[in-house]
């Protein structure tokens, strides 16, 4: 089977953004996005040339769309957090393959002995989106976003329109923008806090592992707000 060649995936590109042409204006970058996954166009080498092809066929700026979208999102869910509840949490991630997620200092840890401390510990699923083996960056952005996951299901289980996120993290490399935007998707305002104390890499040391379905969710809020 012979491999496609470069000019052969821009003739793809090009005749697949016009074949949807309709369907694609005003579309937003989820849509986008959806359309090309539908399609098989989201690959490394595709998407790029798809993205490309959007902007010279139907004027869409896929990547100052999403950073628009992503900033408004940001402020929307800002607004809604200015009294929402806080999550307070620490993460960590290790270069070796683990990570773990520990409530704040603040929060109210419940009584079920049977759960420990830690919200969420163990090792990196090995399609992990993030994580690189061997990349102590990446260790903690995965970590941090998993902190974030776990802030949006405590808003889901609430009912809430948004929560706000108070993430000790201590490695000052932390993709604050890519991290923001994964939070404001998922209702969370975040703020991050740089600390050189943070017990979540202890945990990143211990074998074994625990699920975030284990805990009770509403543990995780601080409850005597200042």
């Amino acid at each position: 089977m012979a491999t496609a060649t470069a000019a052969d995936e821009w003739d793809k590109a090009a005749q697949a953004v016009r074949g949807a042409a309709e369907e694609l204006r005003g579309a937003d970058t989820a849509a986008l996005r959806s359309w090309a996954q539908t399609n098989k166009l989201l690959s490394r080498s595709m998407w790029p040339k798809i993205k490309r092809e959007l902007y010279k066929q139907l004027d869409i700026d896929y990547d100052t769309q999403r950073e628009t979208e992503t900033a408004a999102r940001q402020q929307a869910v800002a607004a809604a957090a200015a009294a929402a509840p806080l999550v307070e949490l620490y993460a960590a991630g290790d270069e070796r393959g683990s990570f773990a997620v520990l409530p704040g200092p603040a929060v109210n840890h419940g009584s079920d002995a049977d759960v420990n401390d830690a919200a969420w510990y163990g090792t990196f699923h090995e399609k992990d989106t993030i994580y690189r083996a061997g990349d102590q960056d990446s260790a903690d952005n995965s970590a941090a976003g998993k902190a974030v996951f776990l802030a949006g299901k405590v808003r889901e289980a609430q009912g809430l329109d948004a929560v706000r996120l108070l993430l000790h993290i201590s490695n000052p490399n932390l993709d604050g923008n890519r991290l923001a935007g994964t939070a404001a998707k998922a209702g969370v305002a975040l703020e991050l806090d740089i600390t050189d104390a943070n017990p979540a890499y202890e945990y990143c040391e211990r074998p074994g592992y625990q699920a975030w379905q284990a805990i009770r969710l509403t543990d995780l809020l601080v409850t005597d707000q200042q």
